[in-house]
């Protein structure tokens, strides 16, 4: 049985083929998952929204939580939410409701994998716009009179990078739908980065729970947008998911009723977050001798790699020296000759890894 043409070309993202080599022994740099364990509050929030309701919630979520977002974000809750099953579930919604054949998506290069496959995968033409190193500040947007969305990833899987108040502007003045994810904003070191929310009447806004708290696997997200932007957008929620799961929502909804213990939460992970973003940066100059502007935001670092065929290079990484890295060519054309490192593990584990990667070149004559 042959599968759908829409599939052709499109297979598992290098992020998870680098994954499945791990073994019992491999130091995980790689996947995108932060690690933080639950407090005793958070688990307790946890029992308490296992009691409630197991019954659907509306597509658009439960309006409980619904307003509490409203006034975390400033939307209106009726008709300015969707809450979603993940914030990937989000971005393929919104490329459901929008993006059809003939149109053409901007994403980022480099940027995360998922934008050009969701493009692809409602047969629009992907293009792109170039990321500036060392700070990866935003060059040109390149619009044609077929563009019909921009994807814009702030703070930036897999560079780290923010893009200023300037660029987000910008961006927005196009009049193309903008589509901003921002599922690591609170996740930030010197400042807070600034949000496309509230930039015009053409913007979507998609964050939630994952990266923040540490619920990857709860899968809670969320879309923010005007009530005409939304619309369309539910219905198309509606038929891929539903509703969200209906604990990850009271789990959310009691997360953002305690202002006091969330703020305090976030600062300890940002702290967390900060001294591994250090140890990180301290092992790419030792082992590395490569020098990178630290990352505004995210716990991600794209490090340059003295050689080409990073893909071949972090395969070899992972069978022969058992760490796991993501080749920079996973995120488009200008992320060959680098790696994305991820600092979400615990220091020893971050300069055990690093090592092991200098240790390599070293051997290799690289």
């Amino acid at each position: 049985m042959r599968s759908a043409k829409r599939l052709d070309g499109i297979e598992l993202s290098l992020i998870r083929q680098i994954n499945a080599l791990a073994t019992p022994f491999s130091v995980n740099l790689g996947i995108g998952e932060p690690n933080l364990e639950p407090d005793e509050t958070l688990r307790d929030m946890a029992r308490r929204a296992a009691t409630t309701s197991w019954r659907y919630s509306p597509n658009a979520g439960s309006l409980p939580l619904r307003k509490r977002l409203g006034d975390a974000f400033g939307v209106d809750p009726k008709s300015e939410i969707c809450v979603t099953a993940g914030t990937e579930e989000g971005l393929y919604a919104i490329f459901q409701a929008y993006v059809g054949e003939g149109d053409e998506v901007l994403v980022p290069d480099p940027g995360f994998v998922s934008y050009a496959t969701l493009a692809r995968l409602c047969g629009a033409t992907v293009r792109t716009y170039e990321l500036e190193p060392p700070s990866w500040t935003l060059d040109a947007l390149n619009i044609t009179d077929k563009t019909k969305l921009i994807v814009v990833n702030s703070p930036s899987n897999p560079l780290g990078a923010v893009l200023d108040e300037e660029a987000l502007d910008a961006i927005a003045a196009t009049g193309c739908l903008v589509v901003a994810d921002e599922i690591y904003r609170e996740l930030w070191y010197d400042a807070p980065p600034p949000s496309m929310l509230g930039r015009g009447a053409n913007v979507l806004v998609v964050g939630g729970m994952s990266k923040s708290h540490g619920m990857t696997g709860l899968r809670l997200g969320w879309i923010l947008g005007s009530a005409e932007l939304m619309a369309p957008i539910v219905t198309a929620h509606q038929y891929i998911a539903t509703c969200a799961s209906v604990f990850s929502q009271a789990l959310t909804e009691a997360i953002f009723a305690d202002a006091e213990w969330n703020t305090q939460w976030l600062e300890r992970v940002r702290a967390q977050f900060r001294t591994q973003r250090e140890a990180a940066l301290y092992a790419i100059r030792r082992e590395l001798e490569a020098e990178i502007e630290p990352p505004a935001g995210a716990f991600y670092a794209f490090v340059p790699v003295p050689l080409c065929g990073t893909v071949d290079f972090a395969k070899a990484l992972a069978t022969d020296a058992a760490v796991l890295v993501i080749p920079g060519a996973a995120f488009g054309k200008r992320g060959e000759g680098f790696v994305r490192i991820s600092f979400a593990a615990n220091v020893e584990e971050i300069g055990t890894g690093i090592e092991r990667i200098g240790r390599y070149l070293r051997g290799s004559g690289r």
